[in-house]
């Protein structure tokens, strides 16, 4: 090692050659690195979903769900199965070890499927797929004083143009339901003409279709024979022939039934401020890039306004705005400790050499970046969390090593000499130091299941450290070693004869005195610590000291989620959502009054149909989301807001599920499965449960993903 300083310290063109390739590889790196607002991890789930129209959660369970399980049981490769029977649609996730090729396991598992032959006989033909991993882009809403169909015509409009963007592959809307033909026949009518709704159904199903009629063939030419009938026009399949009448005419289906094209009979509502309104969620596969995919849309937006004065699109969450915040702090973090290692290292020793120890910093980053890149890492709020904390790091090893350098310099050795002497004498301490937070981080590379995205960030703080190292040794003896750093002293200034002295009194009169003290109560010095350790240990098995397995990040936004009986009518569902949401703006007024006419909350939707993620669908669930402004520097967190949303609402007796409050990334922070074969028995326990779970103070929200399902006749 001494030898290969030695030389970078003899040829530095060596090391001006490192800083170069470290730039243009580094930069070059940065600036074709992609940026996701949280890190790419390949999915590892299998989804099975089955619709079946008309049954009850328990009818899913029975005829569907269950065998579906069955069948999968014996397939290599499978880590666990969760499953959820609701009203119509049963949905099997199936988790893989990850030790075996996915795309062998869905061939199994579709095999294993599609061999079911119990199935009954109204239900639809499985679909199976493999979960495509996707991060967040943006939320988006599109409201105005305009009818549904309308709505739907624009947004069709914007959908398209955000798919032919090229930067954007996966948009999802919610706001309106499916759109569908009714054919509408009134008893009279029925009974009139001795009708029957199979009759009707038939007609329809026997004559909207294309239907293939062979081949006429000759030497001369071949033509198709094709009959083309579908359509999904109310007007065509009104001039469907339902019968021909005695007198020569013929009974069309307009003659005795209204055929409009209308949006499907089910609860969805979406107001956005109290205005309809459409939403969208954009989303990115690992190859796309959320900076170029935010600037897109934010571009789309404030173009489709400018031609628009009916309807409103607006951004109501963009990710890359904290993805930004991240990286500003990053920044001034960087810059800041760039300033204080310069103008402290300028101060007792030299401006040039601390100069070279600060470029330690910009170096381990740019080395970094070039190995990133080859990983597949992204610019993500993970590897920006691994980035600032291991920013203070970096420099150290170059602080030790240019101060020792600087030391043997003063004893009178030559530039080189002290280079090569003071490297050498705290490399194994350097190396050791290094070494000890390197294999602190190593065990985090090894992760899996949901925390293998800290990879990302072990991997940041490895790699910039060994960089730090690499430059340290290899780079900063080089350029110190120079004579133009390493200079002698023609004077001494006052200040710093007063830096000097007073360094010279805190070593020698302060903790060279402490020093000497330690070393004679030498027991004491083993026993302090010792009882500090054990004291921890009470205080935190006394509870005093409390524990949590990952913290709850405040987050711009929460939602208010409720559920009353299942078959309860949409119109007492919106009464509800709507009386909170005036609520929801009272508080907010509240808050504008205490601080200073500061603004908090931006947006809310209201959506009927749908509350505590899908568990709860139909009229007699909605929920509320509020988007608020930017909360940093806030007087009062996203969490703070959520309580007093929640002390204003109350807890109305009427609901049978209630929440207020953002989500955890990692779930709730108390979660209990029951498990059985008896599902009155279950119902019973969970009952009893949740009556016990609700008289510790400390828990809230405590809520089911049980539907029970509509009443039945």
């Amino acid at each position: 090692m001494r030898n290969l300083i030695a030389t970078f310290v003899k040829y530095p063109f060596y090391a001006n050659l490192i800083i170069a390739v470290l730039l243009i590889s580094g930069l070059f790196s940065m600036a074709n690195m992609k940026k996701s607002f949280f890190p790419e991890r390949q999915s590892r789930d299998i989804m099975v979903s089955v619709v079946y129209p008309g049954a009850s959660p328990k009818e899913m369970e029975e005829g569907i769900t269950t065998r579906i399980e069955e069948s999968i049981r014996g397939i290599v490769g499978i880590k666990e199965v969760n499953s959820s029977s609701s009203e119509n649609f049963s949905r099997v996730t199936i988790t893989t070890t990850g030790e075996y090729d996915i795309d062998e396991t869905l061939t199994e598992v579709k095999n294993s499927a599609d061999g079911i032959s119990s199935f009954p006989t109204a239900a639809e033909k499985p679909v199976i797929f493999k979960q495509r991993n996707r991060t967040q882009v943006m939320y988006m809403g599109l409201s105005g004083d305009v009818d549904l169909y309308t709505l739907k015509k624009i947004t069709s409009q914007i959908e398209d143009d955000i798919l032919n963007s090229g930067v954007i592959s996966n948009v999802q809307i919610s706001g309106f339901p499916d759109l569908e033909i009714s054919v509408e026949i009134s008893e009279e009518n029925l009974l009139r003409y001795r009708l029957t709704f199979d009759e009707i159904l038939r007609a329809i199903s026997l004559n909207n279709r294309d239907i293939s009629g062979g081949l006429i063939k000759s030497s001369e030419e071949e033509i198709l024979i094709r009959t083309r009938a579908r359509s999904v026009k109310p007007n065509d399949i009104g001039e469907i022939i339902l019968r021909a009448q005695d007198d020569g005419s013929f009974l069309r289906i307009r003659d005795v039934a209204e055929v409009k094209m209308q949006f499907a009979d089910v609860a969805s509502e979406f107001f956005m401020n109290g205005k309809q309104a459409v939403s969208f969620f954009i989303s990115k596969l690992p190859e796309e890039d959320l900076e170029l995919a935010s600037n897109f849309l934010s571009d789309y937006v404030e173009k489709f306004n400018s031609q628009h004065s009916d309807i409103q699109l607006d951004i109501t969450f963009d990710f890359l705005d904290m993805l930004r915040g991240r990286l500003d702090l990053l920044y001034s973090n960087g810059g800041l400790g760039l300033l204080l290692v310069i103008i402290s290292l300028a101060l007792f020793l030299s401006a040039r050499l601390s100069f070279w120890v600060a470029w330690g910093i910009p170096a381990s980053f740019l080395g970094m970046f070039t190995v990133a890149v080859m990983y597949g890492i992204t610019i993500n709020m993970i590897s920006l969390f691994g980035m600032i904390l291991v920013i203070g790091i970096l420099v150290d090893d170059g602080i030790v090593i240019g101060e020792n350098i600087f030391t043997h310099f003063e004893r009178g050795k030559t530039p080189a000499r002290a280079a090569i002497d003071g490297t050498m004498e705290v490399l194994p301490a350097v190396v050791t130091s290094i070494a000890t937070t390197v294999i602190a981080f190593i065990p985090i590379l090894l992760l899996e299941g949901r925390m293998e995205f800290l990879f990302e960030m072990a991997f940041v703080v490895i790699a910039s450290l060994l960089f730090s190292m690499f430059e340290a040794f290899l780079v900063l003896p080089a350029h110190i070693a120079s004579p133009h750093v390493l200079q002698k002293k023609k004077e001494t200034h006052l200040i710093r004869k007063k830096l000097e002295a007073a360094v010279d009194f805190m070593k020698h009169k302060v903790y060279g005195r402490l020093l000497t003290k330690l070393i004679e109560w030498k027991w004491a010095v083993v026993v302090v610590p010792l009882a500090i350790v054990i004291i921890t240990m009470g205080l935190f098995k006394g509870g005093l000291i409390q524990a949590t397995f990952f913290p709850q990040i405040p987050f711009d936004s929460f939602n208010v989620e409720i559920a009353f009986k299942p078959g309860s009518g949409e119109k007492r569902t919106m009464e509800y959502l709507t009386k909170f949401e005036q609520q929801v703006w009272e508080v907010e007024k509240e808050l504008e009054e205490k601080y200073n006419g500061r603004k908090f909350i931006r947006n809310i939707f209201r959506a009927v149909g749908n509350a505590f993620s899908g568990l709860e669908v139909g009229s007699h669930a909605g929920n509320l989301k509020i988007f608020m402004e930017d909360m940093e520097g806030a007087p009062i967190s996203s969490f703070g807001v959520a309580k007093l949303v929640k002390k204003k609402i109350g807890e109305p007796k009427e609901l049978e599920k209630m929440k207020v409050g953002g989500r955890n990334h990692f779930g709730s922070p108390v979660s209990i499965s029951l498990l059985g074969r008896d599902l009155e028995e279950i119902s019973h326990a969970k009952v009893f449960l949740e009556n016990g779970l609700k008289k510790f103070t400390e828990l809230q929200n405590i809520s089911d993903n049980n539907a029970p399902g509509k009443q039945e006749i």
